[in-house]
């Protein structure tokens, strides 16, 4: 039993991260049986070791926030239905300070079982997608066919921007994979890499192009420094830069963003985008912050609130009226509702796994930080079980879970 749970523990924890970009219903259900499989070989092998002490008092701390703005929060059933929702940040620190050398042995596994889930969604996804798009000429397609198997139609059960999101981790992976693998097999790698590009090319979530044009940058500076010829160290880098650029700047959605953003500066009217809808709403937003600095307005009052200053104005916020949209955007997000605390609370997670990343030269890490950082500004990412849980499990398995077993620094 002592040498089962363990490697039973392991097992469900692959088989959450399979079911986040796949059947998604299953992953309460996974991460249920994961916590009690670890819970158990806890305390049979007493396994209980908080690796890096920092970290997990300040996540514990960041859900602590949110447990504790329920109390001056005046709407309490939305307050604990976001409870619910953001349990992962308060799980995943704990399971993942349970000590289990399958995990921190295996976690390429855990890698593996995220990415070939991923692609095998996206392949289903976009079959489904073409076939539903009725197109005439596969050498001649309309904008409107292309429409039909992309954005919100090629991501029919969950949304464009969290599973950009995904895709963009697993890209990461997969190249990380492809420039330091010294294995033939390498090369087998870069048909699926093109593939996840394509799919974020046609996901067309502005945060997934916003984070993908930093990740490319990032791994354009790693080809610089790692190539040798200086021919090719000046013309490849220069090569990948101008045909993402070229790429991102020709996406549809990418030509309406850029262009409402010219008549917003032009005009000074925001009223006429999904772009401009944002910036009121982040300054709505921060009109409510000026009144509740320190502490936000609880974590079920955010709606509300937002709600009430949309109604004061819903001609200019007819978007945001209609819709009740929320804050679109993490970070305002946090301080709406735990204030100043919660916001430096959820900066210093960043902060220390940055430390993390830059000490180690993780690059792995250090552009997941990047990614989830970059679609944290247009995107509430935590408001959605798609995105906490993402967050949670990478974010505490890449600091709680030492991948250095030479390293005395535990972290």
């Amino acid at each position: 039993m002592k040498e089962l749970m363990p490697k039973i523990s392991f097992v469900f924890l692959l088989l959450v991260v399979a079911s986040l970009p796949t059947f998604r219903h299953f992953t309460p259900i996974l991460i249920v049986l994961f916590a009690l499989s670890s819970l158990i070989h806890a305390v049979i092998n007493k396994a209980f070791d908080i690796t890096n002490k920092k970290v997990f008092y300040t996540g514990i701390a960041f859900f602590a926030m949110h447990l504790i703005s329920v109390i001056y929060s005046e709407h309490k059933a939305i307050a604990w239905f976001d409870i619910e929702v953001k349990m992962s940040l308060l799980i995943f620190p704990l399971l993942f300070s349970i000590t289990n050398k399958y995990i921190s042995e295996n976690i390429k596994y855990i890698f593996y079982s995220f990415s070939i889930a991923t692609v095998l969604a996206n392949i289903y996804l976009l079959t489904i997608g073409l076939y539903n798009a009725e197109i005439v000429s596969v050498f001649n397609l309309t904008e409107a066919e292309i429409w039909r198997f992309s954005s919100s139609n090629l991501a029919k059960y969950i949304h464009p921007s969290y599973l950009s999101m995904y895709n963009l981790f697993v890209l990461v992976y997969i190249v990380h994979m492809i420039i330091n693998d010294k294995k033939a097999i390498r090369f087998v790698l870069i048909l699926p890499a093109l593939f996840i590009v394509l799919i974020i090319f046609l996901l067309q979530a502005k945060a997934g192009f916003l984070a993908f044009g930093f990740s490319v940058i990032y791994f354009t500076v790693l080809i610089y420094n790692k190539i040798q010829s200086k021919a090719i160290k000046y013309i490849l880098p220069l090569v990948i830069l101008l045909s993402s650029g070229f790429a991102i700047s020709q996406n549809h959605r990418m030509r309406l963003m850029f262009s409402s953003l010219v008549d917003i500066a032009k005009t000074g009217d925001s009223t006429t985008s999904s772009t401009g809808t944002r910036f009121e709403i982040w300054k709505v937003t921060v009109g409510i912050i000026s009144n509740n600095v320190l502490l936000g307005v609880g974590a079920g009052d955010i709606k509300p609130e937002l709600n009430k200053k949309y109604e004061e104005n819903p001609t200019f916020l007819k978007e945001a009226t209609d819709r009740h949209l929320n804050v679109h955007n993490q970070y305002l997000e946090t301080w709406l509702g735990q204030g100043v605390i919660g916001l430096s609370l959820l900066l210093s997670l960043f902060v220390m796994l940055i430390i993390k990343a830059y000490k180690h030269k993780d690059h792995v890490i250090a552009l997941f930080v990047i990614n989830i950082m970059v679609n944290f500004f247009p995107e509430a990412m935590l408001n959605n079980m798609h995105g906490v849980v993402f967050f949670a499990l990478f974010y505490y398995l890449f600091s709680l879970v030492n991948p250095y077993p030479s390293s005395k620094n535990t972290y």
